[in-house]
């Protein structure tokens, strides 16, 4: 089962080593594609764990710097440590955005289960007052999310938006396909109107196509937004916009935890299998 799964896994996940991680990026900045990469893990349980992680972090900000890709990176608050300290997790956090900015270099938060999503929030806008070097993550599935971008606007952060992947319930989270697109829609205007950075992470071809023409009717400078689409998912696309000109990242994940990731992935929402399946021949 292990095997198969990998045989699965690995056309959207680098590897295991940053070696793999960075050697995607490269073959991606070889199409005039961007890249951010992500150290695959989450949840952990000790301050040992955490340290790990952050060390794994410098050390990729560091050959990101010496392999001359050009790729930011992205983290996750609970794999620093925010299940069991919100502190520490902050100051974990810091020291990696630290080094991002020795660097030029840009550090993404990712948003996970609404479990997370206020103190992921909290967490960024404080940083956020110290280093201007960091974006977050918005999930246009969660009904608060509008409210969200309004505030994160007003602090001129930079904005990942993404439909989102966790299961949640409809007290808090659209569950219609139709509701979902129209939420991502909306934020995505709101964002580009407002001049911050807006990564527009879909691979629905439709909201694409109308992120390109609000961007055309609007005059939306073209270095205040990218589009971003996850490794291995609608490669044509991603390089057909590219060919247009447009500013494409691709999300590369990497790690020994690929295994728990994939599964946790797929068991959480039907869709996820769903979408993997469909783009395996792209």
């Amino acid at each position: 089962m292990k095997g198969l799964l990998f045989i699965l896994a690995k056309r959207y996940i680098a590897g295991t080593e940053r070696s793999d991680a960075i050697g995607a990026a490269r073959q991606l900045n070889s199409l005039g594609i961007l890249a951010a990469i992500d150290h695959l893990g989450e949840n952990i349980k000790t301050k040992e764990e955490a340290k790990e992680t952050v060390t794994e972090y410098l050390y990729l900000l560091d050959e990101i710097k010496t392999s001359g890709v050009n790729a930011a990176v992205s983290l996750k608050l609970t794999h620093l440590g925010l299940d069991f300290s919100e502190a520490l997790s902050e100051e974990n956090a810091a020291v990696i955005i630290e080094r991002a900015i020795r660097y030029n270099n840009t550090v993404w938060f990712d948003m996970e289960s609404s479990a997370y999503t206020q103190r992921t929030l909290d967490i960024y806008i404080r940083l956020k007052r110290r280093y201007p070097n960091i974006g977050i993550a918005v999930q246009s599935y969660l009904k608060r999310s509008e409210a969200d971008v309004k505030l994160l606007i007003s602090k001129g952060a930079s904005v990942r938006l993404v439909k989102g992947a966790y299961k949640e319930p409809l007290e808090i989270a659209f569950k219609d396909k139709k509701d979902v697109d129209e939420s991502f829609e909306r934020l995505m205007k709101m964002m580009l109107a407002s001049g911050n950075m807006t990564a527009i992470a879909t691979h629905d071809e439709r909201l694409i196509n109308e992120a390109k023409r609000f961007i055309e009717e609007k005059k939306i400078p073209r270095g205040s937004f990218e589009f971003e689409m996850l490794l291995g998912i609608k490669r044509t696309l991603q390089k057909k916009l590219a060919e247009e000109g447009y500013q494409v990242r691709t999300y590369i994940p990497y790690g020994k935890d690929w295994l728990p990731y994939t599964i946790r992935r797929l068991r959480e929402r039907k869709e996820n299998i769903y979408f993997v399946v469909r783009n395996i021949f792209d």
